[in-house]
């Protein structure tokens, strides 16, 4: 009885002196993702979608400060259904999988891996329409391991533009995201 009480006091203890330990990262951080080549998507009724572009974004706050890019569009046979443009108009979640490695290759310290979602706006054929672009990069010594090992989930990019289409599955890519501050 007296070591459950004794190991809940020395917790309670480590929380009170060193609180940083138990909260997340409160620092203010600012990045640059970068896709220079394509990134791509899938729809369940086979489309893909192909995404370049550049964003700068900050968390703590969270925002995009510039960002913005092109995207093409092909149904399941491959032929070309739209092109456009897109810009971000928001930041919606970066998930951080840390910098420095990429399946434990020592890379630069400030390139870094996560999910980065942002709201964005699409300039298409059909107009300007709304969606929500998510770029995922797995660098970094924590991504989780069911983008790892699960095919269609690596890598890449998802865009989902509300009651028109959803590509929800990343097909692979190259990007990175630099931390310059």
């Amino acid at each position: 009885m007296r070591r459950p009480i004794l190991f809940v006091l020395g917790l309670a203890a480590a929380l009170v002196l060193f609180p940083t330990a138990a909260v997340a990262d409160s620092a203010t951080h600012s990045y640059v993702l970068v896709m220079e080549e394509s990134n791509f998507g899938v729809a369940p009724n086979g489309d893909t979608i192909a995404i370049d572009g550049e964003a700068d974004f900050s968390v703590n706050p969270k925002a995009v400060k510039d960002g913005s890019g092109t995207f093409t569009h092909k149904n399941a046979a491959g032929t070309v259904l739209a092109t456009g443009t897109w810009r971000a108009t928001g930041l919606l979640d970066y998930q951080s999988y840390g910098c420095g490695v990429v399946f434990g290759t020592q890379i630069p310290p400030n390139f870094c891996g996560g999910r980065v979602a942002m709201k964005v706006m699409l300039d298409t054929p059909r107009g300007e329409l709304p969606g929500i672009l998510t770029v995922i990069c797995v660098i970094g010594p924590n991504p989780p391991n069911s983008i790892i090992s699960n095919g269609d989930r690596s890598e890449g990019a998802t865009l989902s533009v509300p009651g028109v289409i959803n590509f929800n599955h990343t097909a692979g890519g190259d990007n990175v995201i630099i931390q310059t501050g």
